[in-house]
């Protein structure tokens, strides 16, 4: 059976479903993985406006560190899913996995706003609301 769908469109449903399994299921490991592939896409069609490059130049800026070195702290749990180095990589990592989709998730949706200003999904407004309810703000994170 063959569906089409748009790069939005499948970006917007893997988003969806980091949020499901974050908050729903505590599956951190898959969240992190959806969320970080739905932030790129978006992010892509976001241009200047994406989260990613946006923080990656503040917290160069105010914490005098090389973009670089920024960018691998920024997306150090996704590309360590994502990708095998041999000559780089470890077996394990130590990351706050109840933490790191979060960043991930409000990355994705603020670049999902900064493209479409339409209110977000149902499990985008769920996500917010437990960010709210959680005592965070998007600008904490």
């Amino acid at each position: 059976m063959e569906f089409e769908i748009s790069k939005i469109g499948a970006a917007v449903d893997q988003l969806d479903w980091a949020i499901r399994l974050f908050l729903d299921h505590k599956a951190y490991t898959p969240a992190i993985t959806l969320a970080g592939a739905a932030e790129e896409i978006l992010g892509r069609v976001a241009g200047a406006g994406a989260a990613y490059g946006t923080l990656k130049k503040k917290f160069a800026s105010d914490l005098s560190m090389p973009e670089k070195e920024v960018s691998q702290r920024l997306n150090k749990a996704r590309n360590w899913l994502k990708h095998w180095d041999e000559r780089a990589d470890t077996e394990t990592v130590c990351l706050e996995l109840d933490k790191e989709p979060i960043q991930y998730i409000v990355r994705a949706l603020a670049n999902l706003a900064t493209h479409d200003v339409s209110l977000p999904s149902e499990e985008g407004r769920r996500f917010l609301a437990w960010l709210s309810e959680n005592g965070m703000c998007p600008d904490d994170i």
